[in-house]
């Protein structure tokens, strides 16, 4: 996911002034240059848009077909009618990501129907500005696993490391363990070296996830009682089994030198992921 375009619909040229109550403070250049510079740390090329014109998006969803990779749109009252806009998302084929400043299920009803969110990747809402930052990273994960799916299965763990390692800047550390008997034991990883290669299952939080069969994020490690201290710079942590039936295979374990780093784009990816090397793995 190398390029994508960004597109804001009708009256978002009015942000900073229109119901900051609901919508913020943010201008419209405020919150482009936000999405630019985030996506520039990511390596992703962005071509930024608004019109109050359904014509006009439509427009520019068209002529940029083949250059963007992926979409990220907030189509303001379109959403909730525009059928036409829905049709050219379909049509064009490119992962698109539905984004609304507020929480639009907590709003009118009418604002609680989406005709587009059926032929959209992702609806992300009431998250302001990280709405955007969370939809890129969510497309940028839809190219990792894109990219994983075509690996075969001699290099399916080093190669899901070294493309989430590459492509996402907050990943501070990536690593994969594999389960051996009643422990975790760490198979390749990219990072500062860890002090914990083998880790009893039950124990600490990558021992949690496989107990529970389940993923686990912690926003905060330092809050967090299980947390085997790796490195005194990471703030938090997620971790997703690599699950085949009802058996644990291993782990997806990575932490971040920043606090709340992961969402559930994060662990829907991941999960995708992790889902994938279960599949070319031995029972």
């Amino acid at each position: 996911m190398r390029n994508i375009i960004v597109i804001n619909g009708p009256n978002l040229n009015l942000l900073g002034e229109r119901e900051p109550e609901v919508y913020g403070t943010m201008t419209l250049p405020e919150l482009e240059a936000a999405v630019t510079s985030f996506a520039s740390a990511m390596d992703v090329g962005v071509r930024l848009f608004q019109s109050n014109h359904e014509g006009s998006i439509i427009d520019f969803i068209q002529e940029n077909r083949h250059w963007a990779e992926g979409v990220v749109l907030n189509s303001g009252a379109l959403t909730h009618y525009s059928y036409a806009l829905r049709d050219v998302i379909s049509a064009v084929k490119l992962p698109a990501i539905e984004v609304h400043l507020s929480n639009i299920h907590q709003r009118e009803e009418f604002r609680r129907r989406s005709v587009i969110k059926e032929v959209c990747a992702k609806q992300i809402f009431g998250l302001g500005l990280r709405g955007y930052f969370h939809a890129i990273e969510y497309l940028v994960g839809l190219d990792v696993v894109k990219q994983l799916q075509r690996v075969g299965k001699e290099q399916i763990l080093t190669k899901a490391v070294a493309l989430l390692k590459a492509r996402y800047p907050k990943y501070t550390w990536v690593g994969i363990y594999l389960a051996e008997g009643e422990d975790l034991v760490l198979h390749n990883f990219l990072g500062k070296p860890s002090p914990h290669t083998r880790i009893p299952i039950g124990k600490g939080i990558c021992g949690a996830a496989a107990s529970a069969k389940q993923s686990i994020i912690v926003p905060d490690v330092n809050a967090d009682a299980r947390y085997l201290a790796c490195s005194i710079e990471t703030q938090s942590e997620i971790v997703v089994p690599i699950m085949k039936g009802a058996r644990v295979l291993g782990e997806v374990d990575i932490d971040s030198d920043q606090k709340e780093a992961f969402h559930d784009g994060d662990q829907e990816i991941l999960e995708r992921c992790a889902a994938i090397i279960a599949e070319v793995m031995p029972s």
